[in-house]
């Protein structure tokens, strides 16, 4: 093995310090002044779209995120002037920054876990928007919680059938308290030789209630 190289060092900046401390200011003066005129605090793309084919959608936050930061999961095709344009002439918010993360592509098994059938998801790709008013996500309603207590009883129920192997696809679910699955009735062990005896004392039972049924018909009908 050869020697390990260190890594490469950072470039110093060229500015100086001060004309980049003026050029920072000046941002910032600029930004304010737009917001203030209510004009776009950015330069605006060249291309207009009149109806926009994307699909962006607001995520609820997580526990790191503040009031005023909102994630949004947007198309692979997007980047940071994209989202920034899309949600300032749409919705009217005015981003100040936005970072963006992709989600690993992870396996995953159609059939079940241990077979050779495998395919690997697509990413996803989230931005994280800075905004300048903050946003608070209402309560969740009841409705929403019976839908999400549902499908989390489904996937349940799905993973009990779907991955089990052997007799264990006969054992009942314990999803939805397992009113599905019909549980099994416990059945009584009884002898052959038992079972035919108790047959033959039913059999004579029923020939003799027949039997004195006819009697008593016949007996009535001599006294007429």
């Amino acid at each position: 093995m050869g020697r390990l190289r260190p890594f490469a060092q950072k470039k110093k900046p060229t500015i100086p310090r001060e004309e980049r401390a003026k050029k920072s200011k000046r941002i910032v003066q600029l930004v304010k002044e737009a917001i203030e005129n209510d004009e776009p605090h950015f330069t605006v793309g060249a291309k207009k779209l009149y109806f926009p084919s994307a699909r962006v959608t607001l995520l609820r936050p997580n526990a790191k995120q503040t009031p005023y930061q909102a994630k949004f999961l947007v198309p692979k095709s997007f980047n940071k002037l994209d989202l920034r344009d899309y949600l300032y002439h749409l919705y009217g918010l005015r981003v100040l920054n936005v970072t963006v993360a992709l989600t690993p592509a992870k396996w995953e098994y159609p059939i079940g876990p241990g077979f050779s059938s495998r395919h690997r998801v697509a990413q996803k790709k989230k931005m994280t928007v800075d905004m300048i008013d903050p946003f608070v996500w209402p309560e969740e309603t009841e409705f929403f919680k019976n839908q999400a207590e549902f499908i989390e009883q489904r996937d349940a129920y799905r993973e009990d059938k779907l991955e089990a192997v052997g007799s264990d696809k006969l054992k009942p679910s314990k999803a939805f308290e397992g009113i599905i699955d019909r549980h099994p009735q416990p059945m009584n062990f009884v002898p052959k030789i038992v079972e035919r005896q108790m047959r033959n004392l039913k059999d004579k039972a029923m020939h003799q209630d027949k039997r004195l049924r006819t009697e008593e018909f016949i007996s009535q009908h001599i006294q007429l």
